[in-house]
């Protein structure tokens, strides 16, 4: 009787079981999610990049004199043309150095005058055989020695010349000035920043790639000037003119593993300043690509998925290979191909081998 009993009760449990398990293929059977086939079609894909902007010309203005700032001509963040002065440092005392000069030079062209004199009348009277060979070649010395003293005198005179242009600070090109640092009376030296000056008609946006996206694009020729670039300031609003590619660096970064390029924008108002951040957008035509939702997938140990459903409406898990990322969407380069049906959304709620019902197809 015990025996008959326990019997009774196993099969009570498998039958319990076997009842579970339909219900529960049935309930996953009775799933209805939205599907989505796939469909090749033409798309514009925007590549985004982080952006260091600079000016096309950006230089510190440094004193080449030591003294005091005797006028500033110019004002923080005002616009400059080449050769105009920007600083005056005091001269006083190279005035007084030039006035030494001078009186040497004067000196030392008198004692050469002198010393001609002098030559031709021992020239003379070494003809008439009235002095010496060696008497002749001391005062031919004498000349040569004087010459130099003169060359050498001249030679300082022009040093500090030199020097009194270098207390006239002018720009070196058209520009806007940046921070002035010191004001009036503020004693420089040789090498003190002054100032530093902006070319802003053009500025240059730098942006990095990883080398092996370099090197991807490259070999499909989707990198150059044919694409077209635009620039989205910090604020969000995109810049009015859109830019044109330049040379990339000759190498690549080994701490970074990336290279590095730059993009040239117009800036005729000079609304760009240097230093400014932005992000850059590279338009690129895409012929045949395969867009799917981002979420129509899920991520594995950094893997993408999607659920594929087949004829009998049995979902695979699947994996893919994503190329640009959109704002909602992906490129998909490959696990897909047109005509295929994916899951379109709740991929949360199935898992490898369910059996589902199609509510809506897009």
């Amino acid at each position: 009787m015990y025996s008959k009993n326990v019997i009774i009760c196993i099969f009570a449990i498998l039958f319990a079981v076997s009842c579970s398990k339909d219900n529960q293929k049935n309930k996953a059977k009775d799933k209805e999610v939205p599907v989505l086939e796939i469909k090749e079609k033409d798309t514009l894909v925007n590549n985004q990049f982080v952006t260091d902007i600079q000016a096309k010309k950006n230089v510190d203005i440094r004193s080449r004199i030591g003294g005091i700032i005797e006028h500033i001509y110019v004002n923080e963040g005002q616009f400059v043309h080449h050769g105009q002065t920007l600083f005056k440092i005091s001269d006083a005392e190279l005035r007084m150095e030039l006035l030494k000069a001078d009186a040497t030079l004067k000196q030392t062209d008198a004692d050469v005058r002198v010393a001609e004199v002098e030559l031709k009348q021992i020239q003379s009277l070494h003809t008439k055989k009235f002095v010496a060979n060696n008497e002749l070649e001391m005062v031919k010395a004498k000349l040569s020695s004087a010459k130099a003293k003169h060359a050498f005198a001249d030679a300082e005179r022009k040093t500090v010349l030199q020097k009194i242009s270098f207390t006239r600070v002018t720009a070196p090109f058209d520009g806007v000035i940046d921070v002035i640092p010191h004001k009036e009376g503020s004693l420089v030296e040789n090498g003190t920043l002054l100032t530093t000056l902006s070319q802003l008609n053009e500025v240059y946006a730098y942006f990095s790639i990883p080398e092996n996206l370099y090197f991807e694009l490259l070999a499909n020729d989707k990198i150059g000037n044919h694409q077209k670039i635009e620039l989205t300031l910090p604020n969000g609003v995109n810049y009015q003119f859109n830019g044109a590619l330049k040379t990339a660096e000759g190498e690549i970064d080994r701490t970074t593993g990336s290279i590095r390029y730059k993009v040239l924008f117009p800036n005729p108002d000079r609304l760009i300043k240097h230093g400014t951040s932005g992000k850059l957008i590279i338009s690129e035509h895409q012929a045949n690509a395969i867009l799917i939702p981002q979420k129509s997938t899920f991520s594995i140990q950094d893997k993408t998925y999607v659920f594929v459903v087949d004829k009998q409406n049995k979902v695979k898990m699947t994996g893919i290979k994503i190329g640009t990322t959109l704002r909602d969407s992906y490129v998909v380069e490959g696990g897909l191909k047109k005509g295929d049906v994916i899951i379109y959304e709740g991929t949360q709620s199935l898992k490898d081998g369910d059996v589902i019902k199609i509510k809506k197809k897009y």
